[in-house]
């Protein structure tokens, strides 16, 4: 065993056009005041500044490398960065994610040679400051994992052995919960750090409202897989059931969005009329479709045509398709239904030449007024 004073870390960042952020994620990695470590960047082919800022840092910096180049998405990336690492410890700080304290390393380096494994503790960043929250090593983490509690891999140090396989790439935003569960029941070793390791930023794809669709399946499939009882495995209805609770919450989220939006005199062909689109096609001729329809009436943004499985439902004044028609040519789509989008802009996509939009990018858009 490595005594404290020779630990390692390899701390690495994933990115995609993350220009806004990642300036702040590298210099809170490289004021850590513990020596030893490596800090691995890997992006994914950024189009924005991205590379430029990393570039930058790395030319005055030797414990920097970095790469760049497309990926298969963000635990395709993580598996990239797992392969580069040389520390005794991993810990993945996700660009706009940072260290909470200059000292963290240092602390961890302290707990690193007692386990397989150091858990410390998050503080998501919100918009009323940093929510603090713990979380809990040995057998208190094995019950929450089995409640389908999981951790934030973003405070979550691993040695390089426990994560010699990566992460399984099958799971779209629920690989790191996977990883954690087949930890656990390898009987791998955890500690627990009492110090918040990272500020957490709530931006990322598990908390997109695009991805929940697809996040609540792999989540209840990860349960059923490492704890096998009847609810999780047998119990569809109660899965649906679930699902579409979560459903009605972002759906709630997203019209009380919509009316602070109206109550401050924002229209959302703002957006649209900022990407210099003016003819659109909507996908979706119910609750959102028909009030998006209605407020882009006379705004300089023209519905085309409207898309829906149920043509036996059409309201509107304007012509009505079905997805498996031929679409005519528009600007751009728009996608009102909250938990299809990623589905229905992979089969759209095939027929139109042109950007799918989901109503999230255009309601939660930074209009003025500080929204």
């Amino acid at each position: 065993m490595k005594q404290k004073s020779d630990i390692s870390f390899s701390i690495i960042t994933v990115c995609l056009n993350a220009g806004q952020v990642i300036r702040a994620t590298m210099e809170s990695v490289l004021k850590q005041t513990w020596g030893k470590f490596e800090y691995i960047i890997v992006d994914g082919a950024s189009t924005d500044g991205t590379v430029a800022i990393v570039r930058e840092y790395a030319a005055k910096d030797t414990r920097i490398r970095w790469y760049s180049e497309p990926d298969s998405g963000v635990f395709n990336a993580m598996n990239k960065g797992i392969c580069y690492a040389n520390g005794d410890f991993i810990l993945f700080l996700n660009a706009g994610d940072e260290f909470h304290s200059e000292d963290v390393l240092e602390k961890a380096a302290q707990m690193a040679p007692e386990a397989d494994i150091l858990i410390g503790d998050i503080a998501f960043k919100t918009k009323s400051g940093l929510l603090q929250h713990s979380y809990p090593a040995g057998r208190e983490l094995l019950e929450n994992l089995e409640r389908g509690e999981c951790v934030c891999h973003q405070v979550v140090f691993a040695s390089k052995e426990c994560l010699k396989d990566g992460f399984d790439e099958y799971y779209t935003t629920c690989a790191d919960f996977d990883w954690i569960c087949r930890q656990m029941k390898l009987g791998k070793k955890t500690a627990k750090l009492d110090e918040v390791v990272t500020d957490y930023d709530m931006n990322g794809i598990t908390f997109q409202i695009r991805y929940q669709k697809i996040h609540w399946k792999e989540y209840f499939e990860v349960l059923g897989k490492y704890f096998p009882h009847p609810e999780f495995k047998y119990g569809k209805e109660v899965r649906r059931l679930f699902v579409q609770k979560k459903k009605e919450h972002f759906m709630y989220e997203f019209m009380n969005r919509w009316l602070l939006l109206k109550q401050r005199g924002v229209n959302l062909s703002t957006f649209l009329i900022r990407q210099g689109i003016h003819t659109i096609a909507i996908y979706g001729i119910h609750h959102m479709g028909q009030r998006l329809y209605d407020e882009l009436r006379g705004s300089g943004v023209v519905v085309q045509y409207a898309i829906d499985r149920n043509t036996g439902q059409a309201m509107w004044d304007i012509p009505l398709r079905r997805p498996d028609d031929r679409l005519d040519e528009v600007e751009a789509v728009v996608v009102t239904p909250v938990f299809d989008f990623l589905e229905i802009r992979d089969s759209l996509s095939a027929k139109v030449n042109c950007p799918i939009i989901s109503m999230e990018e255009i309601l939660f858009y930074e209009y003025e007024n500080g929204l």
